[in-house]
């Protein structure tokens, strides 16, 4: 696999064996009450019980232990607002590798503080939204020659995030649809790819905040292309526009992309939590709020990727509060 292939299926199939045993097989949840609320059977991919938190470690883990000792040497570099960074982390330190984490000044206070313990070094000064936060890092590579994990836009990244729905589709193999929280687009090209090996019939669909609709934008273009401002509840899904191997797959292959408000992201998040009982950030309830929006998953059996539960109490109380 070359630095500008895109993952295929046996990519894939080598990212399980990878993580077998390394992250955690995460519970497919289900709630009678949420199924009456969808008009729909849904299967929800509980991936904020990983070990760091969300999916992200799968792709970073999987991209991580493919590097050299003569690419670890200098040390690694991400950007992330939170979760990739979380995984890129914890990779990094599982294989004794030193790691720069560009995020933004504005990032929850508890990924920053997750980040730092795991020994990460995070450089966050000036960076105020992901654009300048992808500008920075460009700068400190050229000057110190780290080896890039990036967060979405790379083979193995894709191919590691694919495995949370092969996962799914194993646990529950005859779902009519999925539906997964998009922004830089690794999660939805990893269902996509993991969908047309275990279950090409399943339609896939990715659901972006309103203020955040970069790939929306992009297949509309014709080619990744950011708006104007990235606006959004949703901290986790706030990359300016797909990597060009994501929006390639999304392109290819995704029944449709749209988008939600952020109103109704906060909606299913209260609902995820009184319902199914387990935390979720804003990006984590993307997908549901998308099934909810939409009345296309009317009468189906939906798998609903749950991206990540990292968020701050404050934000789960007012959640709560206002469900």
């Amino acid at each position: 696999m070359t630095d500008l292939s895109l993952p295929d299926l046996p990519d894939l199939l080598a990212a399980r064996r990878a993580l077998a045993g390394i992250v955690v097989r995460t519970p497919v949840l289900r709630a009678d009450a949420l199924d009456e609320l969808a008009h729909a059977r849904l299967f929800f991919k509980a991936e904020g019980l990983q070990v760091t938190g969300s999916f992200k470690v799968r792709g970073a883990f999987n991209r991580v232990r493919s590097f050299t000792p003569e690419e670890l040497a200098p040390g690694l570099i991400t950007v992330s607002a939170g979760n990739a960074a979380l995984g890129a982390a914890w990779a990094a330190r599982a294989v004794g590798a030193r790691l720069v984490v560009v995020m933004p000044e504005n990032a929850v206070p508890e990924k920053l503080a997750a980040v730092a313990a795991m020994g990460a070094r995070i450089d966050k000064e000036g960076v105020t939204n992901a654009t300048l936060a992808f500008e920075r890092l460009a700068r400190l590579r050229e000057e110190h020659g780290y080896t890039l994990v990036h967060p979405f836009d790379d083979p193995f990244v894709i191919a590691g995030a694919g495995t949370a729905t092969w996962e799914l589709l194993e646990d529950v193999p005859d779902l009519d649809a999925l539906a997964a929280p998009a922004s830089g687009g690794g999660l939805l090209s990893g269902a996509l790819l993991a969908a047309r090996g275990l279950a090409p019939a399943a339609r896939v669909y990715g659901i972006q905040p309103t203020g955040a609709d970069g790939i929306v934008r992009s297949l509309a273009a014709g080619a990744p292309t950011p708006p104007e401002r990235v606006q959004t509840v949703a901290d986790g899904l706030t990359a300016p526009k797909p990597g060009v191997r994501n929006f390639e797959l999304i392109r290819r292959w995704a029944t449709d992309v749209f988008t939600v408000s952020d109103e109704a992201i906060l909606a299913a998040m209260g609902l995820i939590v009184r319902h199914l009982k387990v935390i979720v950030e804003p990006a984590g309830a993307a997908a549901l709020a998308g099934v909810l929006a939409d009345e296309r998953f009317r009468g189906q059996r939906v798998g609903v990727l749950l991206s990540g539960s990292n968020t701050g109490m404050e934000r789960v109380r007012e959640t709560l509060a206002q469900a």
